[in-house]
């Protein structure tokens, strides 16, 4: 059986294992970005919904899971953060060096995250979200800069 996660007419087919992960580790991504209570409530709701909303075959709409602003804007970060942890191997399964799982996952996060960042810049046309990989890039270019 698969799921979809969908935004308005653009939407994935991914299995439901994959959906489940997926937001297993979102989650633990977004456990680590909230600073808030309100950042901390999006966590506790979409953890609800996993726990005791979904069921196999279920589809995962954007709109529906993130209907504020806000919490467009907090995920965004946290799927594109989780993209980036993926990679660097620093979130997930790796057991005795599977990696097979990396790439779809890795792709799905960011198609997430890009998702929802275009539905917050159809608000706010210039957002981006401020993740772990710009912090990073703001801080080399950075180094550039005072080097010349």
């Amino acid at each position: 059986m698969s799921s979809d996660i969908s935004w308005r007419d653009q939407y994935v087919c991914v299995s439901n294992r994959q959906l489940f992960d997926l937001v297993e580790l979102a989650l633990q991504v977004g456990n680590d970005c909230a600073t808030s209570s309100t950042e901390r409530e999006f966590v506790d709701r979409l953890r609800h919904w996993l726990n005791d909303e979904s069921w196999p075959g279920i589809g995962f709409d954007l709109d529906e899971h993130f209907p504020t602003l806000d919490e467009k804007k907090f995920w965004s970060r946290c799927f594109y953060d989780l993209s980036r942890r993926i990679f660097r191997r620093e979130i997930g399964e790796n057991a005795n060096g599977n990696t097979v799982w990396q790439p779809s996952m890795i792709g799905d996060a960011y198609i997430v995250a890009r998702l929802l960042t275009r539905a917050v810049q159809e608000s706010e046309l210039a957002w981006h979200p401020e993740t772990e990989q710009s912090k990073e890039a703001s801080e080399i270019f950075a180094k550039i800069r005072t080097t010349f």
